[in-house]
């Protein structure tokens, strides 16, 4: 016959098994909570991670990109330094007018600061030109007691066209007769100074010739650029060092030509008296080269020891 389980004690297992189905369900629930926790803590913190590395690497290019600018700059720094500069040189301001021929503008042959006086007087020949100038001849024996005409070379007027400032000398020579009294400039200064073209120009010769008293001197010749001055040609004597040769084209006041010679050893400048400095100076003359004594002196010469080379 069964037995007959009593109520109490089904309901007791049931009870029983209703607690350990809440413990268990509970601890699922913790398990779960605590996973969530962790989850969250993993999620934040790879979210720092992630940012700190975000961080990181945009710092690093950060740094990279001002590496990378600095070195450019400065190497760009130093190409622009090594780099010859593109601008334009300033065009060299040109000596002062000293005279004209024939409407042409004559520039010092010397600097202004070389300058000690200017000297008008006749050349040796006649086929000279006579020269004009803005220059008035002053008094030479009160130039010969002052040691100077007084020019202030601190106002002398810039420009490329600008006329020299102040008074010229007057000098004479004994063995010129009746030739003109202002077909020869002496332009004086230093021996050793620059001297530079007159007129714009092509150079025609370059001679070595034998001077006076045993000195040994050159002569530098130019033609005129203007077609209606093709007869005629400038004359540079006393000049030392030349730096030019044939066929060179010259620009007035600004292409150098060589250095004023030191005459001392072999004449006594005339200039000298006036300025109270040796006298050295570049002698400046224009030529007609289609004159007959112009022809006649050349022939002269060339069958003479007259030139050198």
């Amino acid at each position: 016959m069964p037995v007959r389980r009593s109520h109490t004690y089904e309901f007791k297992d049931e009870l029983r098994v209703g607690q350990r189905s809440q413990r268990k369900a509970a601890h699922q629930r913790k398990r779960r909570r605590q996973r969530l926790i962790i989850g969250a803590i993993v999620l934040c913190l790879a979210t720092v991670l992630g940012a700190g590395l975000c961080w990181m690497h945009r710092s690093n290019k950060l740094a990279r990109a001002v590496v990378q600018r600095n070195t450019t700059e400065t190497a760009s720094a130093s190409t622009a330094a090594a780099r010859p500069s593109t601008a334009p040189a300033p065009e060299p301001m040109p000596t002062p007018v000293v005279a004209s021929f024939k409407g042409v503008a004559l520039h010092l042959s010397v600097s202004l600061k070389d300058l000690t006086e200017v000297g008008f007087h006749p050349a040796s020949y006649a086929y000279a030109m006579p020269l004009d100038t803005s220059l008035v001849a002053t008094d030479t024996g009160a130039v010969a007691a002052a040691k100077g005409t007084g020019r202030d070379k601190s106002k002398q007027p810039a420009g490329p066209a600008a006329a020299l400032i102040g008074f010229s000398i007057q000098m004479w020579r004994t063995d010129a007769g009746s030739y003109e009294g202002r077909s020869a400039i002496d332009e004086g200064a230093p021996a050793g100074s620059t001297t530079y073209a007159p007129i714009d120009g092509t150079i025609t010769a370059v001679r070595y010739y034998n001077y006076e008293n045993g000195c040994k001197d050159y002569e530098v010749h130019i033609s005129f650029d203007s077609p209606e001055l093709a007869r005629y040609e400038i004359v540079m004597i006393h000049e030392d060092k030349v730096r030019v040769k044939v066929g060179d084209k010259v620009i007035a006041g600004v292409t150098p030509i060589a250095q004023v010679r030191d005459l001392t050893p072999y004449l006594d400048n005339q200039l000298s008296v006036f300025t109270g400095e040796a006298g050295n100076h570049a002698h400046i003359q224009v030529n007609d080269t289609k004159s007959q004594s112009y022809l006649d002196v050349q022939k002269q010469r060339a069958t003479s020891s007259f030139y050198i080379n």
